[in-house]
């Protein structure tokens, strides 16, 4: 986008007295006005020109109704259809004002810019030629062939080659396939940088057989760029959404030419009816489909399978825990060194006690999210618990770091332009925990 560039073009162009630029000015030809009424000595005058006025300064075109340059000030004000054109830029107002003393030009009562297949529109508009800062203010909206940006206010710094979007903002590409939100959005063109702070908020609809829709929210988001691949990283607060799989963490890092997730500073991430925690959290995403979760160093993996006993949960630890995924389900499981088990059991109805087993590793299947089977390989020692010695005391059978977590997150639809509310968007449930696990 070259929306910066228009505006030195345009504003530059509505000096009608150079006497604070440098070097040689192209002269200000006026090519008609209607009428011409002139109002004291020229050096502190004013000039008014009526009626399909029309200036050029070199390739730039000016035609309004009327338009008055007062001398003294170094000001002109332009009104009624007013039209700034050069080469494929073409700005056009209802009225469009300059300072000399401010150097700031103002279009306060709406304005459009239009670069080929870009468009700028805003409620007002202004243009400092001192720090070639542009700033549209009010329902700014930014659309050409690749990028839709909605927010409060837009602001282009020419010189920094940078941009900054406040208040409401939304951006999407143009096929509407992926949309962001936040309270600010800023982005270096130069370092292909961007970060949107403030109930940041990503979505992402696969093109696939099967579409499915990754939702991201943190308080910060940023997207980096370099050569092929593309990198983002997610900053406090984070939340990740994908059809059964969900995560919460307080920092997640993703590379789209690996495409994996890590999710560290304290991950939990639920899988259909399972949870599992890691001081670490990786989830491989090949071509966006979810193939393998490992939990590394302190892993846990905790199950609900007992509906009617809620204080009953199987439990499986280890140095890691590796889960095998298919069509978003978690297929296999393996824990991996010094691993521990509690199986909890019953005959479908009757609770039958537990089994608390230890090996070097713990082997499990699964079907529709369930555990199934289980098994222990190396260095094995168990014990079984009978139900009379359970029975009651069902929430004593507790691996180290066990912890059940019901504030999951949940998907949430993208934010429409300029409404009222966006601080509540993604925003969990309050936590609630039973044993909350410790670190």
């Amino acid at each position: 986008m070259h929306f910066l560039f228009f505006v030195v073009l345009v504003y530059s162009s509505l000096v009608l007295s150079a006497q604070d630029q440098e070097g040689p000015q192209l002269p200000v030809i006026l090519d008609h006005a209607d009428s011409l009424v002139g109002i004291g000595p020229p050096e502190s005058g004013v000039r008014e020109f009526w009626g399909n006025v029309r200036f050029t300064q070199g390739n730039v075109t000016i035609t309004c109704d009327r338009a008055v340059y007062t001398s003294s000030t170094n000001s002109a004000e332009l009104f009624g259809r007013v039209i700034v054109h050069q080469g494929n830029v073409l700005v056009s107002a209802p009225f469009i004002s300059y300072n000399g003393e401010t150097h700031i030009a103002d279009a306060s009562r709406g304005i459009k810019v239009e670069e080929g297949a870009s468009i700028i529109t805003a409620d007002k508009g202004q243009y400092s030629t001192i720090t070639h800062v542009s700033t549209f203010i009010d329902h700014a909206i930014a659309v050409d062939d690749s990028i839709r940006i909605w927010s409060d206010t837009l602001v282009f710094d020419r010189d920094a080659d940078t941009s900054l979007a406040s208040g409401r903002v939304v951006i999407s590409d143009s096929a509407g396939s992926a949309w962001l939100s936040g309270d600010m959005a800023f982005r270096d063109n130069r370092s292909r940088y961007t970060r949107i702070s403030g109930h940041a908020a990503a979505w992402q609809w696969d093109s696939t057989d099967h579409p499915d829709t990754i939702y991201v929210a943190a308080d910060t988001l940023v997207m980096t760029r370099q050569e092929n691949e593309n990198g983002y990283v997610a900053l406090s607060h984070v939340r990740l959404v994908r059809s059964s799989v969900s995560a919460l963490a307080d920092t997640m890092l993703y590379s789209s030419v690996r495409g994996d997730f890590d999710l560290r500073g304290h991950p939990i991430l639920w899988s259909d009816s399972l949870l599992l925690v890691a001081d670490t959290i990786n989830a491989l995403a090949p071509d966006r489909k979810l193939s393998s979760v490992i939990g590394r160093s302190n892993a846990l993996l905790v199950s609900r399978s007992d509906t009617l006993n809620l204080d009953r949960f199987d439990q499986i630890s280890g140095e890691s825990i590796v889960l095998t995924i298919a069509d978003d389900t978690v297929r296999q499981l393996s824990a991996i060194g010094r691993a521990q088990s509690i199986t909890f059991r019953s005959d479908g109805t009757r609770p039958e006690g537990l089994a608390k087993v230890a090996s070097d590793t713990i082997r499990a299947m699964f079907q529709q999210g369930q555990l199934t089977d289980v098994y222990w390989l190396g260095g094995i020692e168990g014990e079984h618990h009978p139900e009379p010695v359970v029975a009651g005391r069902a929430d004593t059978y507790r691996l180290p770091g066990f912890v059940w977590r019901t504030d999951r997150p949940f998907m949430i639809k993208p934010v429409a332009p300029f409404t009222a509310t966006m601080t509540k968007a993604g925003d969990p449930p309050k936590v609630k925990a039973v044993n909350q696990r410790k670190r």
